[in-house]
């Protein structure tokens, strides 16, 4: 009798619990999908006012755009 409860009711407590987490994840997705467009229209300002900064990881353009975005 046990064994034949035991699978519905892990299946519901494991569909619950991944679909808890996925609505736990939503707000981080969301921010980290802004602070990508943040960056990505910093870098392009910035490469149309100092061509010479670069746009690589550690460039003067793509630091001042994580300046930036990062609120400092």
């Amino acid at each position: 009798m046990v064994r034949a409860h035991a699978y519905p009711v892990l299946a519901a407590v494991s569909s619950l619990s991944l679909l808890s987490i996925t609505v736990l994840l939503i707000p981080q997705a969301v921010k980290a999908h802004r602070y990508n467009r943040c960056i990505d229209a910093q870098i392009t300002m910035r490469v149309g006012i100092n061509p010479k900064g670069g746009t690589a990881a550690g460039k003067m353009n793509y630091l001042k755009a994580v300046e930036h975005c990062e609120g400092f």
